[in-house]
């Protein structure tokens, strides 16, 4: 039951990406396995912000991020929302030189739940180095 963050999510529904893409593999791996996924509720926001920023950018059109937004809204992700999450967050946050709390959710869920943060973050992975169970998507233990 891993908790994913964003940073992998979008490459689950973004336009364009490669079936090869370490996120989509591991992804596959969740699913043949049956396993939950989990996610706090800040999830669905900042993921679509993403496809929006993508259109911004010209990365895609916008019909391709709304076809990925109905896609991100069918994912079999198990949203968490717990005030708990945002206490520890904050704390983890003054910790960390005022890290980005949007991360540090991230982080809080997966401590709560006593289980692997999956992040392709690679400042989030740095910063909280010394954190064995924060894995990028191709060391997540499934």
């Amino acid at each position: 039951m891993p908790v994913v963050d964003a940073s992998v999510v979008i490459d689950w529904v973004a336009p364009g990406v490669s079936a090869t893409a370490p996120a989509v593999k591991l992804f596959d791996r969740l699913a043949r396995a049956s396993l939950e996924i989990v996610g706090p509720r800040l999830l669905l926001e900042e993921v679509s912000d993403a496809l929006l920023s993508g259109i911004r950018r010209r990365r895609w059109s916008g019909a391709a991020a709304d076809a990925s937004h109905g896609l991100l809204l069918s994912l079999p992700v198990r949203l968490a929302d717990d005030h708990r999450d945002l206490d520890r967050a904050w704390e983890l946050a003054r910790r960390y030189d005022n890290h980005p709390i949007y991360d540090l959710i991230y982080v809080a869920l997966a401590e709560r739940t006593a289980t692997e943060l999956v992040t392709a973050d690679e400042a989030l992975r740095k910063r909280l180095a010394h954190v064995d169970w924060i894995v990028g998507p191709d060391q997540a233990a499934i």
